[in-house]
């Protein structure tokens, strides 16, 4: 078996920190809904788990299942685990979900992909959204950066969208969010025409969030919520958020590059973001970085080193 190296340290990017903690502070809300510890969560955890810590020291959840591809990362992976609640399952998405059985309670899955929105992200959108119970919740991250050549020819036939024309980068993740999003719509759609009207459900979009480490990665989700649990799920207030989004426009987490000094600076003044200007401009920060200092202060990590070994 050969050896499994990670492509990224995912322990140390930032704006995934800030995506991950935010997801769970809003999935916290959901207690009038559900409460959260009951829910089952599964993941794509890889060697990090860090979703799965935060998950489970935030919400309680005990009931977690990481799904791993690398069938050559398998040992590593098991002895990485971080909290003994956590199962295995060594098997790609597309085997792994049509096995589960989402009828039975509300779930939280995330599926955190590296790769863009294809027809196999779209087959476990139908497994999720066609058989899930009510409360759950699904979270989608994809890689959606600029791709050239015969690459992108190919992926926009995978998505059906050979007729559109993406250039920028704000385009081509655009095209992803519509890709993700429509095929959401069109299960839903489905699996509502062969059911009376009061099991019905709808889809209440939470995240549209871009971010990026390097690649410029998408995150989109929501709540699948049936007719009868809608009273529920208007006590969330999952709007009074400043960063989920409901429609197409995205939320951009951005981490400012500053030094830890400036961040302390600027810190010490919050949550008052005009004294965050003012106190910018004192220190010559430029006041693009105060504004997204002020945007994401809560959620982001200090990094710091911490000991030589």
């Amino acid at each position: 078996m050969s050896a499994f190296r990670p492509k990224v340290d995912y322990s140390i990017r930032p704006a995934k920190a800030t995506v991950r903690r935010m997801i769970v502070e809003a999935l916290a809300q959901l207690s009038p809904l559900v409460p959260v510890d009951k829910y089952r969560y599964i993941g794509m955890g890889g060697t990090y788990f860090r979703d799965f810590q935060i998950v489970h020291r935030r919400l309680g959840i005990c009931d977690m299942v990481t799904i791993e591809a690398k069938q050559s990362a398998e040992e590593r992976i098991k002895f990485n685990l971080p909290l003994a609640c956590i199962k295995v399952v060594m098997q790609h998405t597309n085997d792994a979900l049509p096995r589960m059985a989402f009828e039975d309670s509300p779930h939280i899955i995330w599926l955190d992909y590296e790769g863009r929105v294809d027809q196999g992200v779209f087959s476990d959108i139908d497994e999720v959204v066609g058989r899930c119970a009510s409360a759950t919740v699904l979270i989608l991250t994809v890689n959606a950066e600029r791709v050239d050549g015969d690459a992108r020819e190919h992926w926009l036939s995978e998505i059906e969208a050979d007729r559109a024309n993406p250039r920028t980068r704000k385009e081509y993740a655009q095209l992803s969010y519509r890709a993700l999003r429509d095929q959401i719509k069109a299960v839903l759609s489905f699996r509502n025409a062969a059911r009376p009207k009061e099991k019905h459900m709808k889809f209440h979009q939470m995240f549209h969030m871009i971010h990026a480490d390097g690649a410029q990665m998408l995150t989109v989700g929501g709540a699948l919520i049936a007719e009868t649990d809608q009273h529920r799920w208007d006590k969330c207030r999952i709007d009074s958020l400043t960063y989920t989004r409901s429609g197409e426009a995205p939320y951009p987490v951005r981490i400012p590059r500053l030094t830890r000094r400036e961040w302390q600076h600027l810190l010490s003044v919050m949550p008052d973001k005009a004294e965050a200007m003012d106190a910018a401009t004192i220190a010559g920060i430029p006041a693009r970085d105060a504004r997204e200092f002020a945007s994401v202060y809560r959620y982001a990590p200090l990094f710091v080193e911490a000991q030589d070994w």
